[in-house]
């Protein structure tokens, strides 16, 4: 009696996981939602480390330079360099657009962005601070990603700003947006 209530349990156990493990599996990916992305961990992206953070950079196709880039703890910090001629607004957010692709959508482990549009002025030997963001893989989206790339040489969209974490500098509003 006793070796055949055990065995009538652990069945009833594995036919109980074996029907409420799929339901739970279906589950899961809805805690991940939002604006209609769905984050998927697979093998389709390439994992970013110290050991190749220069190589994988190298290969993004940018107008403008990388004057400095960091990889600590599923962040990546990358500073985009304004030099020279005035670019248009347009051109920078397509960068931008361009780094948050690569981050999010080529790489499958960063979790947090942090980018940065720097002017330098070679005469003063100094640089100033244009656009910021702080972009997190949660948050994003490529709804989001898009209204940045296709953004004309105007001020963004207050719902862009917010949703990818921008923050524009005076020089920025002063020099590109309200000449």
């Amino acid at each position: 009696m006793n070796r055949s209530w055990l065995i009538g349990t652990a069945v009833l156990v594995t036919a109980a996981s074996a029907l409420l493990l799929p339901q739970l599996a279906a589950l899961e990916p809805s805690l991940h939602r939002q604006d209609g992305v769905v984050e998927t961990l697979s093998g389709g992206g390439a994992v970013l480390e110290s050991g190749n953070l220069v190589d994988m950079l190298e290969k993004l196709p940018l107008t403008l330079a990388i004057d400095r880039a960091g990889w600590k703890g599923n962040v990546l910090s990358l500073d985009l360099k304004v030099t020279g001629n005035d670019p248009e607004p347009q051109e920078l957010y397509q960068n931008m657009a361009r780094v948050i692709s690569f981050a999010f959508q080529e790489t499958v482990n960063v979790d947090q962005l942090l980018l940065r549009i720097v002017a330098e002025d070679k005469w003063l030997d100094s640089r100033r601070l244009l656009l910021a963001g702080d972009i997190r893989r949660s948050e994003w989206s490529p709804r989001l990603q898009k209204a940045l790339e296709t953004a004309p040489s105007r001020p963004l969209p207050e719902s862009v700003k917010s949703g990818l974490r921008i923050s524009e500098s005076e020089l920025w509003k002063k020099q590109f947006i309200y000449p």
